[in-house]
């Protein structure tokens, strides 16, 4: 097997840190009102910052997008492919969290959902924009979709602007956006403000396949400037100079990437997605039901239960029932499309 091939295995390590930071965050800090501990360990800079392990799901899935866009031939294929890759956990996710959340997890933070509420997670649109289309307000699920929202908008766009008119012009296309939003303020609607991540990304592939460290110093010029305008505080974007860094040293130490991939971070991306689509809610109702239960257990031990159940939960959908899923689909709508 290619050298290369072997050392991508990190980005599934890269997932797995990606994963536990937010997780950490949701579970210490983000709902100091609702859990027994209250704010008693939100200040811990790894958890009030775990939040930021989204926009290093963003590098991630920068890197990845053009590796799958140079791997596809059209732009319906590339969308039909990541429609294929998302959709089966969301579809999955969606019927558990709707039927369990009135009997199991009355006190999700999100409260309990109306049959409305699925419409975000099943169409990978912006609940802001169903809101304006419906003209009423429209809830979701689950507080953590909206990363998903960002990412189908960086597909469209990137995919477009790839397939029309080649790499070189996609990356600078959302770099352009990027800087626009940081000039004027404007094109928030397309998620303008993270697309300095997903240029990150991307660029770092172009660095990992052809090894031109021009490309590297491009990627993280781009990330610390995605990280000097986050406008979230002094210690925020510290942090997040840390993490663009931190991508930096993996991307060009293999020792690093040989820590990376130990088999806890590769367990943890293996099952990533399934498991940021539905710990936030259950977790936090769990930990809430926990302290009810146990008032005697320590708080910050506390957490540790429900994040276990919700990354067993995670690893069962993602084993079993979203391959399971995904085939089924596939075979149904390929099965359609050799008869047309």
């Amino acid at each position: 097997m290619n050298e290369k091939l072997k050392r991508i295995s990190f980005l599934d390590g890269l997932r797995g840190v990606a994963i536990l930071m937010v997780i950490l965050f949701h579970a210490y800090a983000r709902w100091p009102d609702l859990v027994p501990y209250g704010n008693r360990y939100g200040e811990i800079v790894l958890f009030k910052y775990g939040w930021l392990g989204v926009y290093l799901f963003f590098m991630i899935s920068g890197f990845v997008i053009l590796m799958t866009l140079e791997k596809t031939t059209n732009f319906f294929q590339f969308i039909y492919h990541r429609w294929i890759r998302l959709f089966p956990a969301m579809f999955i996710v969606s019927i558990l969290v709707f039927t369990t959340a009135h009997l199991l997890f009355p006190e999700r933070p999100a409260g309990v959902p109306v049959i409305r509420d699925l419409l975000p997670g099943l169409t990978f649109i912006d609940d802001q924009i169903l809101s304006k289309i419906f003209h009423s307000p429209q809830g979701m699920l689950e507080g953590a979709f909206w990363s998903l929202y960002v990412e189908v908008k960086f597909y469209i766009i990137f995919g477009l602007i790839f397939f029309a008119f080649g790499e070189n012009v996609a990356i600078a296309g959302i770099i352009g956006l990027f800087l626009c939003f940081i000039l004027t303020g404007h094109l928030g609607r397309l998620s303008a403000q993270y697309m300095g991540w997903f240029a990150s990304g991307a660029i770092y592939y172009i660095y990992f396949k052809y090894g031109k460290k021009k490309w590297l110093w491009m990627a993280l010029s781009m990330s610390l400037i995605s990280a000097l305008f986050l406008h979230r505080g002094i210690l925020a974007t510290l942090v997040a100079v840390i993490m663009s860094l931190f991508f930096l040293f993996v991307m060009i130490s293999q020792h690093l990437q040989s820590i990376i991939s130990s088999r806890f971070l590769l367990f943890l991306g293996f099952i990533s997605y399934p498991l940021y689509l539905i710990h936030e809610n259950m977790m936090i109702s769990l930990i809430i039901k926990f302290g009810r239960w146990m008032p005697w257990m320590p708080g910050f031990i506390l957490p540790i239960v429900p994040i276990v159940i919700v990354i067993s939960i995670g690893w069962i959908l993602a084993k079993y029932a979203e391959p399971r899923f995904r085939g089924l689909l596939r075979g149904i709508l390929e099965k359609k499309t050799v008869k047309l």
